[in-house]
């Protein structure tokens, strides 16, 4: 029977990831040992409620994974700025407000993809940005309605 070795908790209610529903988002090499998660990362500000009310957070963790040593955060790649508002955060785990979508783990270097950011850090220092390329939005289509 599997027994559980080692976990890591990441934040508090409201945290959520895309990879909660999208298999895609998770990103593990093995090579490096490196496991890759886009994050919303919520704090509760001890307000109450049925959420974390502080976006502390949002981008891509990520971090090393042996069976020995279990989960040790190696860094971050931030996508956003800290929101104290409350809109940052919710309890929908099907509706995760991760900004990071994908990754990319490549030798030394991680690339982490959102709908408007491509960035590229290097594996030794994650909370540098080596490259950063808007990505332009994808326009609304327009509908005619026979008028």
């Amino acid at each position: 029977h599997p027994t559980l070795e080692h976990k890591t908790v990441i934040g508090t209610r409201g945290t959520s990831s895309e990879a909660t529903g999208n298999h895609l988002a998770f990103n593990y090499f093995p090579p490096r040992d490196i496991l890759a998660l886009p994050m919303a990362l919520c704090t509760d500000s001890g307000g109450g409620g049925s959420y974390g009310t502080v976006l502390e957070f949002s981008g891509l963790m990520v971090w090393d994974v042996t069976v020995a040593d279990g989960f040790s955060e190696r860094g971050r790649v931030a996508f956003a700025e800290p929101d104290y508002s409350g809109d940052g955060c919710h309890n929908w785990w099907t509706n995760p407000s991760s900004r990071v979508k994908r990754s990319i783990i490549m030798d030394d270097y991680v690339f982490s993809i959102s709908d408007t950011l491509l960035k590229a850090n290097h594996l030794d220092d994650l909370g540098r940005d080596l490259v950063v390329i808007e990505i332009p939005p994808i326009p609304e289509p327009e509908y005619s309605y026979g008028y």
